[in-house]
């Protein structure tokens, strides 16, 4: 079958209805007549840039010539061009459709656009020359440049007229209506009278320094179990009334006891004579002190700090079950607050710290005057310490998973923080696997035996504020505050039952500044942020204009492209890279505005996506890393430095920080003195900065023997700007000096490219004026460079003066060095106690110490081989020790570094078999047979008269049980429970610091730490304020003497630091009252602020 075909006709094209032509100018609707438009017609009327506008007509021409022929009159008269009149310019923006105009194609025409005739024969630049030389157009572009000069300055005086006289009080009436409207809905804060709220409440400070009251009433659970605050009762016992005793000595287990009658009355030192319960048929009668019985029922009314009671103590081993539960004696260290938990933290005389409820507490009858009398010998002096300085207290700060060296059986060990409850920490020593609650104040914790083992000589000789500039090992820190204990010692001192009321702390806490302090802290950080942008010109002759502008938005750069080349010093262009033209802006800046970019790419990867910083250098070149521009900077001979680089994704190089308000300012405090300028500016008030004679060289005074002789400096001979570490004399130096600390080199220690990343404890020595190496291209010169970052000197509201930056600066990256004058420890002394305040910018070259403190017990203690085998089988003898065979363990940070790698004196060699024995101390058994007490001694006889009032009564009680019943075993089980001692522990380490000699005594006979004294003699580094947790830390450099008493004192970021931030570093006051009269409180703010300074 045939198919069918239909053969359909193809539509017809409709031919275009294209819009006529319209004269080119806008304003005109002209379409006949038309005639081809010249340039100067085209750029009257704004379309010299659109080629379809190409016709006019002929009236809109006659416009354009009249204007043209005037311009050239004007010109042939060689008058000035912008003096005349002129018509302002048009400009048209076209829509167009690509379909609606002609195309280019329809445009034919034969008229040429540039015809020059030149039949004198001469150049075409000959023939320009000369129209220039008769039109005097040199002249108009001269005489155009002054003439905009003048109106410029003219419009300026008229807008500064305008603006005071109209704009401003228009500004102020706004501000005014503005103010006038919100105040009505700004709420008002009223201080009200305290607010009665029920039977308690607590103040609780926060670590950030604000305080906040908890009514307990609104908190489920201290209700419960918690009484009223209330005056402590402690009344006579009544005969047939039960009570707790003690039966055996103060370590062992008290038992529950009954009266039988008052023996003696006398005023804290009743006789009662008792029974114990647990005798069968009630055994002998015993008189006992009051102050060795305790109440059966638990205390009315909550418990005051430093008061004596029987706690339960409850052991987690499974195996102590006789221990766990049995009330054992002890002092109250810490009442109920939120801070622990609504718990009691109490001191047993043995030397263990627990939390317990007030339902497991029991006060004793009668307590001695001072509550530390009653205690036993081995915690007196802890518990006197404490309860004098409470509730101030120092503590070390910790968190689970620190090592900390702890002191155990004489011995320092490496232990770790298993748990942290309030003020205590679980230690877990791996030399046995135990593990042991101590509390954080106790001196077995390194860091606080640390600042408390000289403090005697200290006070002796230290009677000046001095900061430490040496760095301090370790990560633990030593914090002074109340920690929630700001409540009274004794309630029941205050005449009366307390009140608990809602009120806002009036406590002189260092960290609760009031409402009008706060108010002053916002003001003085109040700021924005500018970003700087630089604009590249880049032209046909190889050179760079930057144009430097600040804008809150920034613009797109220009990228030169890239062409394969080898780079040379041409690659930086016709006017070189020098840095010296750019010293007020930011180093990080210096690189952009020599034609450099900074780019952050985003990578995407088949796993991860990825942010990376690169530099194009001005030749187009991408570099990746601070190593391949260290190499482009070497290759073609720049002047940038390696330092005015930065990888760090979190640093912006172009963001510059402007205070809000400026109550006092002044451009340069230094007075020309340093390398760039250092503003100064007062947003809280009209004040000014005391008088200061800026310097940044150390100035010796009379006494201090600084000896700069070239000769005795080590130098090296590198050629590859000490690019290898290996091969460096200097840096030799400071990697040997590394073995100091950890017994073995570490190679990467100092300097990478310019940054110090890494606290250097040992000291870093920098090249000096002997080496071979290039100044400015040496990777081992950082601090003897001159000042260039951007910092500003500001009025604080607490701190004084204080030093921002005004740029970002990178991690690691070198800020400033601390100079003044450098004084002998005695005329120190003299001075600070003259002047008020005269020690305050005190600071001390104290490396040596701190280096030999580091080490201490690495020589002195290397156990010989004989020593080592006699100690591995020694046995103890002493009762109640652990009995368990273990390994020694060494280590500050790392496990078995050394045999030899001790910290504290009087540890063990690894042979050492005796590591779990506990042994009592020389120095505790010396204080157990002391006499000079003679309270405490009365204390030790009524201990031993009990324990043979005992003896003798178990002896007449079994001889009359053998003659009735025999032994009872049950009895006799609950017999010897009562009669056990826990393993005595110690809040003291049982170890002397032994006599060593120092490495100033071969300098000379009398000599003493020095001190930098920059009171009225220093640089921008004095103003640097203290922070618990500073962005800033202090760095010894040995730059122009190896001398081991004179490093320069340098600070380095710790972490990247935002334009705006204030620069603070650690003080590392040595201790707490260690200087008599003198006491310093911390105001940095910080949520782990250890509350105070001296």
């Amino acid at each position: 079958m045939a198919k069918r075909i239909i053969i359909e006709d193809a539509p017809k094209k409709k031919p275009s209805q294209k819009r006529p032509f319209r004269c080119l100018n806008s304003d005109c609707q002209t379409e006949t007549n038309l005639i081809h438009a010249q340039d100067f017609v085209r750029r009257h009327y704004g379309v010299l840039s659109y080629p379809k506008k190409k016709r006019v007509c002929a009236a809109c021409y006659a416009e354009a010539k009249k204007q043209q022929d005037n311009l050239v009159e004007v010109l042939e008269a060689k008058r000035l061009l912008l003096a005349e009149t002129l018509p302002a310019p048009k400009t048209t923006v076209i829509l167009t459709d690509s379909g609606s105009d002609p195309s280019e194609d329809e445009l034919k025409s034969d008229e040429s656009e540039y015809e020059v005739e030149c039949d004198d024969g001469k150049s075409l630049e000959e023939t320009l020359d000369a129209i220039f030389t008769d039109l005097g157009l040199n002249g108009q572009i001269t005489d155009g440049m002054s003439h905009l000069e003048q109106r410029s300055e003219k419009l300026l005086d008229e807008f500064e007229k305008l603006n005071t006289e109209e704009f401003a009080p228009l500004e102020k009436e706004l501000d005014k209506i503005r103010k006038e409207f919100y105040d009505s809905f700004r709420h008002e804060i009223v201080w009200q009278p305290s607010l009665d709220i029920g039977p308690s409440g607590t103040v609780i400070h926060q670590p950030d320094g604000t305080s906040e009251v908890i009514a307990e009433d609104s908190v489920q659970g201290p209700v419960d179990f918690l009484p009223p605050v209330g005056p402590l009762d402690r009344y006579e016992l009544q005969p047939q009334e039960f009570c707790y005793s003690m039966k055996y000595s103060l370590f062992a287990r008290w038992v529950q006891a009954q009266v039988i009658e008052v023996e003696k009355r006398e005023p804290k030192n009743t006789l009662y004579k008792i029974r114990y319960n647990r005798t069968k048929g009630g055994g002998l009668p015993r008189v006992i002190p009051g102050r060795q019985l305790a109440y059966a029922g638990k205390c009315p009314t909550r418990i005051p700090v430093g008061t004596r009671v029987i706690a339960k103590y409850k052991d987690e081993d499974p195996k102590n079950s006789t221990i766990s539960g049995s009330f054992y004696v002890g002092i109250v260290a810490e009442i109920p607050t939120a801070a622990n938990k609504y718990r009691y933290l109490i001191f047993f005389d043995d030397g263990y710290a627990q939390y317990v409820h007030h339902d497991d507490i029991r006060v004793v009858t009668e307590a001695s005057t001072c509550p530390w009398d009653d205690v036993s010998s081995d915690s007196r002096e802890f518990i006197k310490e404490y309860l004098q300085m409470y509730p101030e207290r120092p503590m070390v700060r910790l968190q689970k998973g620190n090592f900390v060296k702890t002191e155990w059986n004489g011995r320092w060990w490496r232990a770790q923080v298993q748990e942290v409850d309030g003020s205590l920490v679980q230690m877990f020593f791996p030399v046995d696997g135990r593990c042991e609650w101590i509390y954080r104040g106790s001196t077995r914790l390194s860091p606080l035996f640390n600042k408390k083992l000289n403090i005697k000589a200290q006070t002796e000789q230290l009677r000046t504020i001095r900061r430490r500039t040496a760095p301090m090992p370790g990560s633990a820190v030593v914090e002074y505050g109340t920690f929630g204990q700001g409540q009274d010692l004794e309630p029941a001192q205050q005449g009366g039952e307390r009140r608990a009321v809602a009120r806002k702390s009036t406590m002189t806490r260092a960290g609760t500044p009031p409402k009008e302090v706060q108010l002053r802290i916002e003001q003085e950080s109040k700021g924005f942020l500018n970003e700087v942008i630089v604009l590249l010109a880049f032209s046909s002759k190889n050179s760079f204009a930057p144009t430097v502008i600040t804008k809150k938005h920034p613009l797109q750069e220009k990228i030169m492209k890239y062409r394969r080349h080898i780079c040379a010093s041409r690659c930086l262009g016709k006017n070189g890279d020098s840095m010296k033209k750019h010293k007020d802006f930011s180093p990080l800046l210096y690189p952009l505005l020599q034609g450099w970019n900074r780019l952050i790419v985003k990578q995407k990867r088949k796993t991860n996506t990825k942010h990376e910083v690169f530099y194009v250098a001005p030749c187009g070149v991408r570099l990746r890393n601070i190593s391949e521009v260290f190499h482009y900077i070497i290759t073609t001979e720049s002047s940038l430095e390696i330092d005015c680089f930065s990888f760090e994704l979190g640093v912006h190089v172009s963001l510059e920080w402007e205070p809000y308000k400026r109550i006092y300012y002044s451009e340069d405090m230094t007075k020309a003195e340093e390398n760039v300028k250092i503003s100064c500016v007062n947003s809280l008030d009209e004040s000014e900065p005391l008088p200061l004679t800026y310097c940044n060289v150390r100035l010796p005074t009379k006494h201090v023997p600084l000896n700069l002789d070239q000769d005795f400096l080590v130098c090296c001979d590198c050629t590859d700007n000490c690019q290898d570490k290996s091969k460096c004399a200097c840096q030799q130096l400071t990697v040997h000096g590394t073995r100091i600390l950890n017994m073995k080199e570490n190679p990467n220690a100092g300097y990478q490219h310019r940054r110090l990343y890494e606290q250097v404890q040992s000291g870093i020595y920098e090249c000096n004026s002997r080496c071979h190496c290039a100044v400015n291209r040496c990777l081992n010169r950082v601090v003897q460079h001159p000042l260039r970052l951007k910092l500003q000197l500001f009025k604080t509201a607490r701190r004084g003066w204080g030093v921002r930056t005004l740029c970002d600066v990178p991690r690691g990256g070198f800020i400033c060095v601390y100079v003044g004058k450098m004084l002998s420890e005695t005329v120190a002394n003299e001075e600070g106690k003259q002047i008020i305040g005269g020690d305050d910018y005190y600071a001390e070259l104290d490396y040596i110490e701190v280096m030999e403190s580091m080490k201490e017990g690495y020589e002195e203690e290397v156990v010989s081989p004989e020593d080592s085998s006699k100690s591995a089988f020694q046995k103890s003898s002493t009762p109640g020790s652990l009995g368990n065979d273990s390994d020694g363990f060494y280590s500050e940070n790392e496990p078995d570094n050394s045999d030899t790698d001790r910290d504290f004196p009087g540890q063990l060699s690894k042979g050492d078999k005796n590591l779990g024995k506990r042994e009592r101390s020389a120095r505790l058994q010396e204080r157990s047979k002391s006499t000079n007490s003679s309270k405490g001694a009365n204390s030790e006889d009524e201990n031993s008269r009990s324990a043979k009032d005992q003896q003798s009564g178990e002896g007449n009680g079994k001889s009359e049980k053998s003659k009735e019943h025999g032994s009872d075993e049950d009895e006799e089980a609950e017999e010897a429970a009562d009669e056990k001692q826990r393993q005595r522990q110690a809040f003291l380490p049982s170890m002397e610091k032994r006599e060593r000699k120092s490495v100033r005594e071969f300098f000379g006979k009398d000599e003493s730490v020095y001190i930098m004294d920059a009171k009225t003699t220093g640089n921008i580094g004095r103003y640097l304020n203290h922070s618990c947790e500073p962005n800033v830390f202090v760095q010894n450099v040995f730059v122009d003497t190896h001398d081991l008493r004179f490093p320069w004192v340098s600070f380095f970021a710790i972490r990247n630091i935002r334009a705006g931030c204030e620069l603070t570093w650690d003080y590392q006051f040595r201790s707490v009252d260690s200087v008599p009269g003198k006491v310093k409180y911390c105001y940095c703010g910080e949520k782990k602020c250890r509350g105070r300074l001296l």
